[in-house]
């Protein structure tokens, strides 16, 4: 097993030990009464720093425009889109012609740099599981790991055996916060069993409840990020809608999806919100939509999810994101929302809220982008 999964990050892991092992006296009543700042998760969707259809980006200063941004956060939790490595050795299970006809990818990034740029922009947690985390197979996936690594970035959602649907948890001030990684786009061979490595695959609808069930009982609250739904689509699919159902059922708090490359709407099940896509964080492309995102603050009180605010944010040609402001906000913002209206949420100044059903008001459905830039089988 990694030593990155499962492992438990402490920050004032004294006055921790000291509040929440005192059965009784004032430590404890001081504890209970004052109130704590809330704890603050920070996710971002798909990420890819190095894409094989454009010239190689400038690893150094490629999330410079978020570094002010992720420090305001806790932790910062995203998903790595492809695997690093320098093997040739790439996967037999996609179809060549498919892949000829730019129908499906092959993707991975080959400087050995990327995880360390990540973590020293204010990156704590990287996701891993995708479908193109195996797209090198074994080598690939043992590659990256060890990138990861060596950088000291934990990872979750791919591992060299059923270890990848382990939990990393998060602890601070006495709050734990359990966060898995799993996707339900899983091509063939790219599944981690108990003999071989991979990803950890939501398909079997089991694995993945009884992963949620088992985090549950290490945390206080659980999040969810999970590869599912149409590429580059707005529509949330059926199957999306299906096992947001079971994870929160299970006893996810949030829900957080990835791979359409767009944004789609976000729903209430119950009280726990359900992002069926953050759309693409870090990616070239050339279509617009492709290059909006928000950047979602978590805000955990002592019991439960206080707030959710959402950062507009804006990628260049080249992929870099960066905070958006103004106008751009505003659309980015505005955007979203309209795509909450067949859900029951809204967003207002910055903020997500529960809201009515706007049903009748609902957009049209969007048209699936077309680019070659920005390959929709990323």
């Amino acid at each position: 097993m990694s030593p990155y999964l499962g492992k438990v990050i402490f920050r004032g892991a004294l006055v921790c030990l000291v509040v929440c092992s005192t059965p009784l006296g004032y430590a404890q009543d001081q504890a209970e009464t004052e109130s704590k700042p809330p704890i603050v998760i920070a996710v971002a969707g798909d990420t890819l720093p190095e894409p094989y259809w454009r010239p190689q980006n400038k690893i150094d200063t490629f999330m410079d425009g978020m570094r002010a941004e992720f420090a305001r956060a806790d932790l910062v939790f995203l998903n790595h889109e492809q695997p690093i490595t320098s093997s040739k050795k790439a996967t037999p299970f996609k179809d060549p012609a498919l892949v000829k006809a730019k129908k499906d990818y092959i993707l991975r990034a080959t400087n050995p740099g990327i995880p360390q740029m990540l973590k020293d922009a204010g990156v704590g947690l990287v996701g891993l599981a995708n479908n193109h985390m195996m797209d090198y197979m074994e080598a690939g996936l043992k590659d990256t790991q060890q990138y990861f690594q060596a950088a000291g970035l934990p990872f979750v959602g791919a591992g060299l055996k059923r270890d990848a649907e382990r939990a990393f948890v998060f602890e601070k001030d006495c709050r734990r916060i359990a966060l898995l990684a799993f996707s339900d786009v899983v091509p063939i061979g790219a599944k981690a069993t108990e003999t071989s490595p991979g990803i950890a695959s939501a398909k079997n609808e089991q694995d993945l409840t009884v992963a949620i069930q088992a985090a549950r009982k290490e945390a206080d609250f659980v999040i969810l990020m999970i590869h599912w739904g149409g590429q580059g689509s707005h529509q949330v699919l059926p199957r999306q809608r299906l096992l947001a159902r079971l994870a929160i059922e299970a006893g996810c708090d949030v829900v957080m999806g990835m791979h359409p490359h767009v944004l789609q709407g976000i729903e209430y099940i119950g009280e726990k919100p359900v992002f069926y896509s953050l759309g693409n964080f870090a990616m070239a492309s050339s279509v617009q939509a492709q290059r909006e995102t928000v950047l979602v603050r978590l805000l955990f009180g002592q019991s439960k999810l206080e707030g959710v605010e959402l950062v507009p944010v804006f990628a260049s040609s080249d992929g870099a994101p960066q905070v958006a402001e103004g106008k751009q906000a505003a659309e980015i913002l505005s955007g979203l929302d309209k795509l909450c209206w067949r859900f029951n949420s809204q967003i207002k100044g910055g903020r997500l809220e529960m809201g009515p059903v706007r049903e009748s008001l609902k957009p049209k459905a969007a048209r699936r982008p077309k680019s070659k830039s920005a390959p929709k089988g990323a």
